[in-house]
């Protein structure tokens, strides 16, 4: 019964990923790991954060009304650290028309839907393989296609009548949604330590219930990222986004984060912390972040 899952699990890790370097010898080697292990670990549990795994994901498709469709793609990093791997052998697209919108920053954690290819009709048939290879020398693949269901995507309501947000620029006319996005047509230089303003318009165009008291006064929030570039951005706070106050924990809360250790603490402050410069709600659910 163990073989005949290990096959099923490996089947589907390579079905979602595709071609991740290791991976079916490291699904088997922790299903026959017992739990006085080396590392501790449970057989079939996952392993701790810092494996050096970064994997590319093909999250779905979407019908565009121009008769295109757009491939949706995301990510996920187990390292402690952001990875940049630039444009070129590392980091590339088979297909050459499109490679070079994919990106060359990839932070901590699961990111989903970030970066999209748009394919013309008459490539309804084609797919698009996206390829990593890290610093450490472990090469992922995941290709990006239509035709399946389960990975069709739409623009529909969700519930409570939830719609993806707009942004758009003032330059330049045009909006994007979801995963497409925008690109924007001017491209704006500075000196390497000056600062750079930018700004987004952004609205929620989304027709909830009022009569539901979960749907009165849900604020937007715009967060910007970066995407590209071969070294870190620092953001600072504009004057219109001042910082929010969060309470403390009480004490009784403060003992046990404090018992957890310093992750715990971590990540209690990730979740109720401040938000940092890049994080921009807007209350009313629209405005200019």
């Amino acid at each position: 019964m163990m073989r005949q899952l290990s096959k099923t699990v490996g089947g589907i890790a390579l079905s979602l990923l595709l071609s991740v370097t290791l991976a079916g010898p490291a699904i088997l080697e922790a299903q026959v790991q017992v739990p006085d292990a080396s590392d501790g670990r449970w057989p079939l549990q996952p392993s701790s954060p810092g494996n050096n795994t970064l994997a590319p994901f093909f999250e779905g498709w979407y019908v565009n009304e121009d008769g295109t469709y757009s491939l949706s793609f995301g990510y996920v990093n187990t390292n402690l650290d952001t990875l940049y791997i630039p444009i070129g052998e590392n980091n590339f697209l088979d297909q050459a028309q499109f490679d070079g919108v994919q990106p060359t920053v990839f932070f901590p954690g699961r990111h989903r839907g970030i970066w999209s290819v748009t394919l013309p009709a008459d490539m309804e048939d084609a797919s698009v393989w996206w390829t990593l290879m890290t610093q450490y020398g472990h090469t992922t693949r995941v290709p990006g296609r239509i035709g399946s269901v389960a990975y069709e995507l739409d623009w529909m309501p969700r519930p409570h009548g939830s719609v993806t947000p707009r942004v758009s620029f003032d330059s330049q006319s045009g909006v994007g949604q979801g995963p497409p996005g925008i690109f924007a047509e001017r491209t704006q230089a500075v000196a390497v330590g000056s600062p750079l303003t930018l700004s987004v318009n952004a609205t929620d165009p989304s027709e909830r219930d009022q009569d539901d008291a979960r749907n009165v006064s849900v604020p937007l929030r715009v967060v910007w990222s970066q995407l590209q570039g071969p070294g870190p951005v620092e953001y600072t706070r504009h004057e219109s986004n001042p910082e929010v106050e969060v309470e403390e924990p009480d004490s009784a809360t403060a003992a046990r984060i404090a018992a957890a250790g310093p992750a715990a603490a971590a990540a209690f402050r990730r979740r109720r912390g401040p938000p940092g410069p890049q994080v921009v709600p807007l209350s009313e659910g629209q405005g200019t972040a």
